[in-house]
């Protein structure tokens, strides 16, 4: 070992590249950096192809370390208990909040069959009250006619009644012109006698 190499090294002189690759993948994946082609390539020094397959090799090997070995058959036997007692559970809590969400419908539903009776009841009653206001309105319209009906025959019968006013009057004249003149005539014919 040289001076300047540090414990544990070997000088990269020394180290093989695929060496070299398979070391700075190691260090990379203990300093918590994610162990990738281009980082072991940084880090190695080597040709891409090799760092590509180093990182390959590093990541393979520590999926193969982290797989998970089947549960033995007591722990699947109690895991398949518990399981069978979750989803028992579960069930209860669901058909539980599934009552009062159908209690909470059913009252939503009638407390809208309500408002549309309401409703119903309401529209009938204005229903109600525009035929009343049309047929009194039609009334009106009637009574309205007949008032101006009566109002041009009490129009035409005062016209009738001035008109005839006016001729009893001329004739009233015409007779209070005749006495007069019948007078007259009987007063010459007196004095004519005399």
């Amino acid at each position: 070992m040289n001076a300047e190499q540090t414990p544990g090294q070997e000088s990269q002189q020394e180290q093989t590249p695929e060496d070299r690759a398979a070391a700075a993948a190691e260090i990379l994946a203990a300093e918590g950096v994610p162990v990738t082609a281009r980082a072991v390539r940084e880090r190695s020094g080597v040709r891409m192809s090799l760092a590509a397959e180093a990182a390959r090799a590093w990541n393979d090997q520590q999926s193969t370390e982290q797989a998970v070995p089947e549960a033995p058959p007591a722990v699947q036997a109690r895991f398949t208990a518990l399981w069978r007692e979750a989803v028992a559970f579960a069930r209860a809590e669901f058909a539980e909040a599934r009552a009062g969400w159908q209690e909470k419908i059913s009252r939503a539903e009638q407390e809208r069959n309500d408002m549309a009776d309401d409703l119903g009841k309401a529209e009938d009653d204005r229903d109600k009250a525009l035929k009343a206001v049309a047929k009194a309105e039609g009334a009106t319209a009637t009574e309205r006619s007949r008032a101006d009906k009566a109002e041009g025959r009490a129009e035409a019968l005062e016209a009738e009644r001035d008109r005839l006013l006016g001729e009893r009057d001329g004739l009233s004249s015409q007779l209070t012109e005749l006495r007069n003149q019948l007078a007259a005539s009987k007063a010459q014919e007196t004095k004519a006698r005399d």
